[in-house]
C-alpha cells in the first residue's frame, strides 16, 4: 500500500497531534516546519495587524472639538431658522383667516383670531430671544413696532365687537401696517441668521468644520428662490468665492463650487457673482488643465445655472460675453474628455443655454467642430440618458437655425442621430422628469430635423425612410408623445415642411388629408382630442 506524502496533506498529522491519545500538541516551531500552516499564520499577523488598524482609524485618540462646535452652533442657526419659518406660516394663515372674517363683517371672530394673532407673534418673538444670543438692536426695534401695531389692531377689533360696528377704512389700514412691518420682522431675523451661518465661513477652524458649513448653505439654497436671494444679501457669494479662491484642496472648491450653482437660481444672485469677479473665476478653473475633472464639473454646474434661459439677467452678463469663445473651447473640451455622466450632462448644459443666450456662439461651435464631438459622445455611456440627450438635442437644434451650421450637422450624421431621437421612449419605471426629458428630446429632435430640411438627396433619403413615419406616429399616437401638445406641435410642423419640399412621398392620402392639408391648428385639435382653442 502506498503511504501518504507528509507534505501533501499535512493536515492530516496535525490532526493526530491533537488526538485523545495525545499525551502533549505540537509546539509553534515544529507547526511552522509545514508550509502551509507557516503561511496561514503569516497571512493571519498581516490580516490581524490591518484590523486592528481599521479600528484605530475609526475611532480618534481626542475628540475634534472645534469641529464639534461648529456643528453645534451651524445646527443652532438652522434649527432657529426652521421654527421662525414655521411659525411665520402660521401667523401668515392667521393673516388670511383675519381678512376672510373681515369681509364677511363677523367682528367678533376677527377679534378673537386677532388675539390669538397677537399671541402668536409673541410667541415667535420670545422665540427667536431664546435661540439667538445677543439679539441685534434693529431686530429688537423691529419687535416692538411689530408688538405696538399688533396691539393698536386689537383694541380696533375689540371696539368693533363690542359695538358690532366699525369704520372700515382705518381696520383696514391697521391690517396692513400689522402685516408689512412682521413681514420685515421676519425678514430682517431671518437674515440675521443666515448671515451668522455665513460668517461662519471666514473663521472656520478645519476643513471638515468649512465642509458643514457649506453643506448647510446648500441646504438653505435648495429651499427656494427666496432663500437663495437671501443668501446673497447676506454675502454668501461673494463668500463662497473667496473660499474657491483660498482653498486648493479639490474636494472643497467642489463644494463650494456646487453650494454657488444652487445659489445662483436668482438674478440678484448673479449680479453678485459677476460684481465678486466669479466670471474670471469660472474662466480659470475652466482654462486651466492642472485643475482635476471633478472640479472643472462642477464650474461648468455654475455656468449652467447662471446662463439658464429662465434667467434674465443672464442677457448682460457682460464678462461672460467677453470670454465666450474661451469659455466655449473649455466646455467643450471637458465633454470630449470626460467620461463621467454627470460632468457631461453639466458641461453640455451650459453649452445648451449658451446658444439660446449669445446667437455668436453657434458660430464659434461650427468652427471648434462641436457637432461632430457631441454626436460621438452620444454613442458613449456618458450620455445615454435623457437629460443628456436633451442638452444634446438642444445644441443641435439652434445650430440648424443657422444657416452656415446645417451642412456640417448633415455631414457627420446628424440627421440619423435626430431621426433616433424621435423614438426615444421612457422606461416604464422611469420618473415625471424623465418622462419630461423624454418630451423635450422629441420635441427638439423634430425642430431641429424641420430646421435642416432643405432640397438634398441626404435630407430626403433619410427623412422619407425613418423620419415621416414616426412624425406620424407621434402625431396619432398621444402616449408615444406622452400626451405632449409641444411634440404634437413641433412633428405637425415638420411634417409639413417634409411634404412642402419633397411632395407626398412615403405619406398615405389619409394621413396627408387628416395632418398635411388642413390649417395647422384643425390639425392640433383632431390629433390632441381637445374643444379648446389654442391661440
Amino acid at each position: 500500500m502506498k503511504s501518504l506524502d507528509r507534505q501533501a496533506l499535512p493536515s492530516l498529522s496535525f490532526k493526530q497531534s491533537k488526538m485523545p491519545g495525545s499525551k502533549k500538541g505540537m509546539s509553534e516551531e515544529e507547526l511552522t516546519d509545514f508550509p502551509c500552516v507557516g503561511a496561514w499564520m503569516t497571512d493571519l499577523r498581516w490580516m490581524t495587524d490591518l484590523e486592528c488598524m481599521s479600528i484605530l482609524q475609526g475611532k480618534p485618540l481626542c475628540p475634534n472639538t472645534s469641529q464639534d462646535t461648529t456643528t453645534a452652533q451651524v445646527q443652532m442657526y438652522r434649527d432657529a431658522t426652521e421654527r421662525v419659518k414655521l411659525e411665520a406660516n402660521k401667523i401668515t394663515e392667521g393673516f388670511n383667516t383675519l381678512f376672510k372674517y373681515f369681509d364677511a363683517s363677523k367682528w367678533t371672530l376677527l377679534n378673537n383670531q386677532t388675539i390669538e394673532i397677537t399671541c402668536n407673534i409673541r410667541k415667535l418673538i420670545q422665540l427667536c430671544n431664546t435661540h439667538v444670543s445677543d439679539v441685534p438692536t434693529y431686530i429688537q426695534e423691529q419687535q416692538e413696532v411689530v408688538m405696538c401695531e399688533s396691539a393698536k389692531l386689537v383694541q380696533q377689533t375689540t371696539s368693533a365687537a363690542e359695538n358690532n360696528t366699525v369704520h372700515r377704512v382705518p381696520l383696514v389700514n391697521q391690517l396692513t401696517f400689522l402685516g408689512q412691518s412682521f413681514s420685515r420682522l421676519i425678514d430682517c431675523t431671518l437674515g440675521y441668521l443666515v448671515r451668522r451661518i455665513v460668517d461662519m465661513l471666514a473663521i472656520y477652524s478645519s476643513v471638515s468644520s468649512l465642509h458643514i458649513i457649506i453643506n448647510n448653505i446648500i441646504s438653505l439654497g435648495l429651499e427656494g428662490e427666496h432663500m437663495c436671494y437671501m443668501l446673497a444679501r447676506e454675502g454668501g457669494v461673494r463668500t463662497l468665492v473667496d473660499v474657491c479662491r483660498k482653498e486648493n484642496v479639490a474636494f472643497t472648491r467642489s463644494k463650494a463650487l456646487r453650494a454657488l450653482a444652487t445659489i445662483c437660481c436668482a438674478p440678484e444672485c448673479v449680479i453678485e457673482l459677476e460684481k465678486e469677479s466669479g466670471i474670471e473665476l469660472l474662466m480659470d478653473i475652466l482654462t486651466d488643465e492642472n485643475v482635476i475633472e471633478s472640479v472643472q464639473g462642477e464650474a461648468a454646474g455654475v455656468v449652467a445655472q447662471i446662463t439658464s434661459p429662465v434667467l434674465d439677467q443672464n442677457q448682460h452678463l457682460c464678462r461672460f460675453a467677453e470670454s465666450l469663445q474661451a469659455i466655449l473651447k473649455a466646455l467643450l473640451r471637458l465633454c470630449e474628455r470626460t467620461e463621467g455622466h454627470e460632468t457631461f450632462l453639466l458641461s453640455a448644459a451650459a453649452i445648451a443655454n449658451i446658444t439660446f443666450i449669445d446667437p455668436s456662439a453657434c458660430g464659434l461651435l461650427q468652427e471648434m467642430r462641436a457637432t461632430q464631438l457631441l454626436i460621438k459622445a452620444c454613442m458613449c455611456r456618458k450620455a445615454r440618458s435623457l437629460f443628456a440627450k436633451d442638452q444634446v438635442a438642444t445644441v443641435l437644434a439652434n445650430m440648424a437655425a443657422v444657416s452656415g451650421c446645417q451642412e456640417g450637422i448633415r455631414c457627420c450624421g446628424g440627421l440619423d442621430l435626430l431621426v433616433s431621437f424621435l423614438y426615444q421612449k421612457p422606461c416604464l419605471m422611469s420618473s415625471a422628469a424623465e418622462r419630461s426629458a423624454c418630451e423635450r428630446v422629441q420635441q427638439k429632435a423634430a425642430i431641429a430635423l424641420m430646421r435642416l430640411c432643405q432640397d438634398t438627396r441626404l435630407t430626403y433619403k433619410v427623412i422619407r425612410q425613418k423620419g415621416i413615419p414616426r412624425f406620424i406616429e407621434l402625431c396619432r399616437d398621444s402616449q408615444a408623445r406622452n400626451n405632449s401638445d409641444a411634440v404634437l406641435v413641433a412633428c405637425l410642423a415638420a411634417l409639413r415642411k417634409v411634404c412642402a419640399l419633397y411632395g407626398k412621398d412615403g405619406i398615405s392620402n389619409l394621413d396627408y388629408q387628416q395632418l398635411v392639408s388642413p390649417q395647422l391648428m384643425d390639425s392640433f385639435l383632431m390629433c390632441s382630442h381637445s374643444d379648446e382653442n389654442f391661440v
